[in-house]
C-alpha cells in the first residue's frame, strides 16, 4: 500500500511556504528505507540537511541540500528512484496545487521501544508469554505480553528500524530474549537471544499452530512457530478496553507489511 509524508523547507526567511513537498513512496518499509539512506549518506549535507519529525513529516534545509535531489544524487538515495516521488506543493502565490495526504495512525518502529505484536491475519490475538512453568511464547486472544524490539547492534536506539536489521525481541518484565527450539521450531525465551533475527521476519516467519488443550478443554492459546512460510505481524503501542463492549482494541498500531 502507498505510503505518503510532507517535507517543509526550512528557509530562516521564508519558512513556511518554500520547498514544501508531497512525497508518495510505494510503501511504508520503502519510507524508512529511503529515510535510513538519507540519514546515514556520505554525502553529509543531505544528512545534515533531512530531518525527520515523525512518520509522514520531514524538514529540509535547503541551503545545504533538497530532499528531492536525493534520487538523484550519488551515494544518497538514488536506489530508490522508481519507488517513491516528490510533488511541489503551492508556494506563497498559489502557483501549485495543494494536496491533502491521508493520515495514519502509525506506529514509529523505533528501535528499543515496547510493543504488543499483533496478527494481520487475525487480529485478536497477540504473542503471549506467561513466564509461568514454561519459557514457551503462544498466541492468544485473550492474553497478551509486551515486548521491547531493539536492532542487535551498539549505538541504534532511537534509530528507525528497518526490514534488513538484524533485531532482538526481549520480554520488558524479565531479561529473556525470544529464541527458536532447534528441532521443533517452536518460539521462546532463552537468556541467550535468536542470532539472525530480522525485522522483516515479521512479515513471514512467524506462524501459528492449532489450538492447545488439556482435560478436554481449550486453553484458549496456541504454540508459536518460526517458519519459512509465515504470516504477518503488526507491532501496537497501546491498547484500549471498551467498558461497553467488554472488548480490547487497539489504539495505536500500523502493519509491518509491504
Amino acid at each position: 500500500m502507498v505510503f505518503y509524508a510532507y517535507v517543509t523547507g526550512l528557509n530562516p526567511t521564508n519558512q513556511y511556504w518554500t520547498y514544501r513537498y508531497t512525497i508518495v513512496f510505494a510503501s511504508r518499509a520503502v519510507a524508512d528505507e529511503w529515510w535510513r539512506a538519507v540519514s546515514t549518506s556520505a554525502v553529509g549535507k543531505f544528512a545534515s540537511s533531512v530531518q525527520r519529525v515523525n512518520a509522514q513529516f520531514y524538514t529540509h534545509d535547503v541551503t545545504q541540500a533538497d530532499a528531492a535531489d536525493s534520487l538523484i544524487t550519488a551515494g544518497v538515495a538514488n536506489q530508490f528512484f522508481g519507488k517513491m516521488f516528490f510533488t511541489s506543493i503551492c508556494d506563497q502565490n498559489g502557483l501549485e496545487s495543494m494536496s491533502i495526504v491521508p493520515s495514519f495512525d502509525s506506529v514509529d518502529h523505533i528501535s528499543g521501544q515496547s510493543f504488543f505484536i499483533r496478527s494481520n491475519v487475525s487480529p485478536y490475538e497477540y504473542w503471549y508469554c506467561p513466564m509461568q512453568e514454561t519459557k514457551s511464547v503462544y498466541v492468544s486472544r485473550t492474553e497478551r505480553t509486551r515486548f521491547r524490539v531493539s536492532r542487535d547492534k551498539e549505538g541504534t536506539a532511537g534509530t528507525v528500524m528497518i526490514g534488513s536489521d538484524e533485531i532482538i525481541i526481549t520480554l520488558t518484565a524479565v531479561n529473556w530474549s525470544i529464541n527458536i527450539a532447534a528441532e521443533s521450531g517452536k518460539v521462546m525465551v532463552s537468556n541467550t537471544p535468536m542470532s539472525g533475527l530480522k525485522f522483516g521476519d515479521f512479515l513471514s516467519k512467524f506462524a501459528v499452530g492449532t489450538n492447545l488443550y488439556m482435560g478436554g478443554k481449550s486453553l484458549d492459546m496456541k504454540e508459536l512457530f518460526y517458519t519459512e512460510h509465515g504470516e504477518e505481524w503488526s507491532l501496537l503501542e497501546l491498547l484500549s478496553f471498551d467498558i461497553t463492549k467488554g472488548s480490547i482494541g487497539l489504539l495505536v498500531g500500523i502493519n509491518i507489511g509491504i
